[in-house]
């Protein structure tokens, strides 16, 4: 053992725990703005109402975003990360055997609890999506619609494989499945039917329209 070896020890557990309390400060700052921007929308947001809401001082928030376009960029971004890569990791865990229905059923599930789990930022996205900066929303409709063409190549996989009805218009289906799954960011209420129960009545309902019935035995 080096004899420095315990100060250096002793420095980079403080630069350990500067960075973590850092990384918190951080996520502080980004559920705050979430909350505020989904109520007060992008023009009606200040960074010093920021601050507040994150219980910094104003000239703090500056450190961790320099700027109202890198924080709503920022918040733009963990809404649609949270949710597309909750739904990419559950499909990609799934079994190569798994029927397309039930990987659709998977997804429509995941969709649901993480559009849910990220409420303030998918809020904050569809309120202040049309006042932000040109190059922020460019910046985000790109990722959008990469998680947009996820859907459409999934059901794509389902009808190459015989499970999806061939009359199914792929594009209108995936802004269906999306549409009705967002919605529940307005009705949604965890004293009503849980998570679960909502994503299989949607995915009853999604079944009778996209699949193939079963053919009667004869």
């Amino acid at each position: 053992m080096t004899m420095d070896s315990g100060p250096v020890r002793k420095r980079r557990r403080r630069e350990a725990e500067k960075v973590s309390k850092a990384d918190i400060s951080r996520e502080r700052v980004l559920i705050a703005a979430a909350r505020i921007f989904s109520v007060r929308g992008y023009a009606g947001t200040t960074m010093r109402d920021i601050a507040k809401g994150a219980g910094l001082q104003a000239g703090s928030l500056y450190y961790y975003y320099p700027s109202k376009d890198l924080l709503i960029e920022a918040v733009l971004d963990m809404g649609i990360h949270g949710v597309s890569n909750a739904v990419y990791s559950t499909i990609a865990g799934l079994p190569p055997s798994t029927t397309y229905a039930d990987r659709i059923r998977a997804a429509v599930l995941a969709h649901l609890q993480s559009v849910l789990e990220f409420g303030d930022y998918a809020l904050a996205s569809r309120r202040v999506l049309g006042q932000v900066p040109p190059d922020v929303r460019r910046k985000h409709v790109l990722r959008r619609d990469a998680y947009g063409d996820f859907w459409v190549k999934l059901l794509e996989a389902a009808r190459g494989a015989g499970e999806l009805r061939d009359d199914v218009d792929l594009k209108l289906a995936r802004t269906f499945i999306l549409g009705a799954l967002n919605s529940a960011l307005e009705w949604y209420r965890p004293d009503g039917m849980s998570i679960d129960e909502v994503a299989s009545q949607f995915n009853a309902m999604i079944s009778d329209g996209l699949f193939r019935l079963p053919r009667a035995e004869g």
